[in-house]
């Protein structure tokens, strides 16, 4: 059994990372980090509460480190880790620039050491609906997919990391990340981007409007996001010379787990009937209309494939270095948005 560290009990390691972790049969949660009141134990009662990061990673029992903190600190605790003879998974986005990523991977491939960033919107409805159509073929020649991440939300939360403008904050590099991940499993990198970026609830805050478009030889990929949306509408258009695809509605995964709904539960991420496509096709004259119910996601798959790739089963499926090409088409854009000109990739 591997034995899991924690470097923080917020949101994505309360709903996200300690669900996973000890949904997996193969993995303990040893530790986690919290510095003021240890309210994980209310949760987890057996779980080890350490009070300082180097406290975590200095553990001899520790196999893998989870590096779930905000952004700014993804880069240093990864290396320490790293250094510290610790598999690590990170959360997105993997580093705030393509130097501290590429240093980092290779400090991991010296240490012979498992690095991974957790992107688990692959794991999602859209995406691998998204995905099973693009490799059907039956849109043809796709010239145009626009993705949606939007919300509505008018209040400013306490997070500076991710209200206040600084590097790496906002739904840039909070939801953006998303897309450009999808955007790369799906189509490779891109040639160049134009983007378009705003602060919609305060002058001086962080990113929460992006209107960013990634252009490909004969395709262009156009990925929004907006805080002022209440009624949304396709989260993800693709079109091609011989039809359309549009998905609707969210994958259920993450508010399953909000409400305490993990893997192995009776309706674990079983779709909703919100969460359906309609495609529309084109062939000899003829056109076709039908609607697809929203593909089962599968969040469980990210852990066990960590296991597996520590333990030599199977190759690690969510490698660090599609996730830095991420961070560098996140700075372009954002480099984009600044200059309002297009930018080559």
């Amino acid at each position: 059994m591997l034995n899991v560290a924690l470097c923080s009990y917020g949101m994505s390691g309360k709903v996200f990372h300690a669900p996973l972790i000890t949904a997996d049969s193969r993995l303990n949660l040893h530790s986690i980090l919290q510095r003021n009141e240890p309210t994980a134990l209310a949760d987890y009662p057996q779980v080890n509460i350490v009070k300082s990061f180097d406290e975590l990673i200095a553990h001899p029992d520790t196999h893998l480190v989870v590096v779930n903190t905000p952004n700014e600190h993804h880069y240093p605790m990864t290396k320490a880790a790293l250094l510290a003879g610790k598999h690590v998974v990170v959360e997105k986005p993997f580093t705030l620039s393509v130097a501290e990523g590429n240093e980092l991977i290779a400090l991991a491939q010296q240490k012979n050491r498992i690095l991974s960033v957790f992107q688990n919107k692959r794991l999602e409805s859209d995406h691998l609906d998204a995905q099973q159509i693009v490799q059907s073929g039956e849109l043809g020649r796709i010239v145009e997919v626009e993705w949606h991440y939007d919300r509505y939300r008018t209040n400013v939360t306490h997070k500076k990391w991710k209200e206040d403008n600084l590097p790496g904050s906002g739904t840039w590099f909070d939801l953006g990340i998303h897309m450009v991940d999808s955007m790369l499993c799906l189509f490779r990198k891109p040639n160049a981007v134009y983007a378009d970026m705003r602060s919609l609830r305060r002058a001086e805050g962080s990113t929460d409007y992006f209107n960013t478009i990634f252009h490909y030889d004969d395709m262009r990929v156009i990925l929004r996001s907006n805080t002022y949306v209440s009624e949304k509408g396709a989260t993800v258009a693709i079109h091609g010379d011989k039809g359309s695809f549009l998905k609707f509605g969210q994958d259920v995964q993450e508010s399953q787990m909000m409400r305490g709904i993990i893997p192995g539960m009776s309706g674990w991420a079983q779709p909703g009937d919100d969460n359906y496509g309609v495609l529309h096709t084109h062939n000899n004259g003829e056109s076709t209309r039908r609607i697809i119910p929203g593909q089962r996601g599968y969040y469980e798959h990210y852990y066990q494939n960590i296991v597996d790739a520590i333990t030599a089963k199977a190759p690690l499926a969510f490698l660090p270095q599609q996730s830095l090409l991420g961070v560098e088409l996140l700075l372009a854009a954002e480099e984009s948005a600044k200059q309002r000109r297009l930018i080559s990739v």
